[in-house]
């Protein structure tokens, strides 16, 4: 006896049929939402995309029973903590990235940094070279100029010892003395102005030169005044030098130097004068007994024989003493009493 049509159906099974093949968070196709239900919305929001891999493969364990159930819970228990699993993974893998980008970026800057700098040294060796060498080269130069100055100011470089060179008729104990100051002092600083500002007190110096020998010795060579005649003055008669300037008082070295006789230093008639006794051999003038200027252009040697020499004026001196001396030597002093010399060239010997 066949059954009639529809007995074989049964609602619930399908119900429940379809309900277990769409999963238990799907309605049937023909199902409609509860009128207070919220709006079913197409697509998930944005945020909530990256954590959509958390749902893959519910469906299959809502409907494939698992031999040991892994976690204890509902389906939604268990959905909600795979969504916060996954985000927890998400989270701990955007700070990875994080650290690996910012560490590529540290190593970039690293790089960077390297490769300018090595640009610059590449590009500036030259000019690191020529300043190292400046720095040695001034370091050099201090170093040499602070041994110095310790050497200059050292007691080893102080001046202990003064010679003096050339002095004939100058005492040389005299320019020792006037020196004395310079004795202890840094030999590098004795100057020639300082030592001729020493010498100006003793009048028989007419030039000097200063010679310093480290480490201790300084060295006068003088040059000494040479005196021509005797003047009188207040204090009784005085040697002096071609200059006019007083070398002091005679002596028995001086003793036999001419004298003048109505002739004033510094007068026209002394300038005449100085120009004879300055070509006047000293033979000659040591045999000169006094000499008379009323002129500048009538001059006259009176010589220690009673001879007397008419010289003129100072021009052809060096002539006119050269040939005073040859009559001095070939005339007899008793009949050549004068030697007229006015004329060089043609000299005249009169026996009064």
């Amino acid at each position: 006896m066949r059954r009639p049509d529809g007995f074989d159906h049964r609602p619930d099974v399908e119900a429940e049929e379809t309900h277990d093949a769409l999963g238990p968070w799907r309605r049937p196709v023909d199902a409609r939402p509860p009128v207070d239900a919220p709006p079913v919305e197409d697509e998930e929001p944005p945020k909530r995309r990256w954590a959509l891999s958390a749902y893959d493969g519910l469906d299959d364990e809502a409907t494939e029973p698992e031999p040991v159930p892994l976690e204890r819970g509902s389906h939604a228990q268990r959905v909600d903590r795979a969504w916060r699993a996954a985000q927890k993974d998400q989270r701990a893998e955007e700070r990875e990235q994080a650290r690996a980008a910012k560490r590529a970026a540290a190593q970039a800057r690293r790089a960077r940094i390297r490769g300018e700098r090595a640009e610059v040294r590449r590009f500036t060796a030259g000019r690191r070279r020529q300043l190292r060498v400046a720095l040695l080269t001034g370091g050099g130069l201090v170093l040499a100029l602070a041994l110095l100055v310790g050497l200059v100011w050292s007691p080893l470089m102080a001046v202990r010892d003064v010679r003096v060179e050339g002095a004939d008729r100058l005492d040389p104990a005299a320019v020792q003395a006037a020196l004395g100051d310079h004795v202890g002092e840094p030999i590098a600083t004795v100057t020639e102005a300082g030592v001729g500002e020493r010498l100006q007190t003793i009048p028989q110096i007419e030039s000097f030169r200063l010679e310093v020998v480290p480490p201790s010795t300084m060295i006068v060579h003088i040059v000494e005044r040479r005196p021509v005649a005797i003047v009188p003055t207040a204090a009784g008669e005085s040697v002096i030098d071609a200059a006019g300037v007083v070398l002091g008082g005679v002596d028995a070295a001086a003793g036999s130097l001419p004298r003048l006789v109505g002739v004033e230093p510094g007068s026209p008639e002394f300038e005449a004068v100085a120009t004879v006794l300055v070509s006047v051999p000293t033979e000659v003038l040591s045999t000169t007994q006094s000499i008379e200027a009323p002129t500048p252009s009538d001059i006259r040697l009176t010589l220690a024989s009673g001879q007397v020499v008419q010289w003129g004026g100072a021009e052809e001196s060096r002539l006119k003493a050269d040939v005073v001396a040859a009559l001095i030597a070939t005339q007899d002093p008793s009949a050549a009493r004068v030697l007229d010399v006015r004329a060089p060239e043609h000299p005249v010997i009169r026996g009064s």
